[in-house]
């Protein structure tokens, strides 16, 4: 019976990751969200051009046209051909703002068996019986982070980075789809220029997201058999049921920080003042100011999201 249990319970993972389910890798779920996050950024670049003076600037109409065009490829352009100084300002005020991404895949499986028989019921046709039973009860959990950075500029230059359509979004697993970044570049950037958000002593203004996507799938089964009695008296049949439950939970939380650039003659103390409380798991090779602010956000967004748990 108990080899039985082992066979009917070995769909629950060792290891639960979450591309069991999902289909897609860790490593696709990165490209597709800087994909998403490039054309988010294309495109406010984009409607900007398009609505700039009222719509009514045929320079910059047609440029927005030319790039749009382009819409998802590698944009490597001189900022001079942008068709006034007000626009060359802009490009240059964001061109460096860096995007930083804190992924936590957490995944935990629960199944339970439970098998319940009575032989010897169908063997004294009812008279006596004994009951039979074994249960299994297995927990697997596996929580994956890892940290990136961008800058905007790096995406929009980045030559392997191939991005197709929009994608679409996945109502299951939200992770494994587009996630809503366009909405997000656009808030940061119309915050910006609305001189709404909080400005450090770095001169940088920083912004931060936490997108939390909780998936539960729940399956059980509850068969149950009736035995007849052997020859031709009368007799109580014998029961044998078995039942499984498996629940699968998938908690998916990415937390987005962005931030302008740093002015370069303060860019240095901002950096060290913070670098005691940064996470090992971000990527070493980080040589931007802003890429650098941008961790620190999403760094300051876990750490007030661990406080709001403690002290509610």
């Amino acid at each position: 019976m108990l080899p039985l249990l082992s066979l009917l319970v070995s769909g629950c993972s060792i290891h639960p990751v979450q591309q069991d389910v999902t289909g897609v890798p860790p490593v696709d779920i990165i490209h597709h969200i800087r994909c998403e996050t490039r054309l988010a950024i294309e495109d406010k670049a984009i409607e900007l051009l398009f609505a700039y003076k009222g719509g009514q600037h045929e320079p910059s109409i047609n440029l927005a046209k030319s790039l749009q065009a382009k819409r998802g490829q590698v944009w490597k352009f001189d900022p001079r051909i942008l068709t006034t100084q007000e626009e060359r300002a802009f490009y240059n005020r964001y061109i460096r703002t860096g995007i930083a991404y804190d992924f936590t895949l957490d995944v935990t499986e629960d199944n339970r068996t439970a098998l319940l028989a009575d032989p010897v019921r169908l063997i004294t046709n009812g008279v006596a019986g004994i009951g039979v039973g074994a249960s299994g009860d297995f927990s697997r959990n596996n929580a994956r982070r890892f940290i990136m950075s961008d800058t905007f500029a790096k995406l929009l230059a980045d030559d392997h980075l191939v991005c197709g359509g929009d994608g679409v979004e996945n109502f299951v697993y939200p992770i494994a789809g587009r996630i809503g970044i366009r909405e997000l570049i656009s808030t940061f950037i119309d915050l910006n220029e609305d001189k709404s958000l909080q400005t450090l002593d770095s001169g940088s203004r920083v912004f931060a997201d936490t997108m939390t996507f909780l998936t539960t799938l729940t399956g059980s089964v509850s068969p149950h058999v009736e035995i007849a009695p052997v020859g031709s008296h009368w007799g109580v049949a014998s029961p044998t049921s078995f039942s499984a439950f498996a629940q699968r939970i998938d908690k998916h939380m990415v937390i987005i920080g962005l931030s302008m650039d740093i002015s370069k003659g303060v860019a240095g103390a901002a950096v060290l003042s913070l670098a005691d409380r940064r996470s090992a798991l971000q990527k070493s090779n980080v040589v931007s100011p802003a890429e650098q602010s941008a961790l620190d956000a999403v760094r300051q967004a876990r750490f007030d999201a661990y406080l709001d748990r403690a002290t509610h």
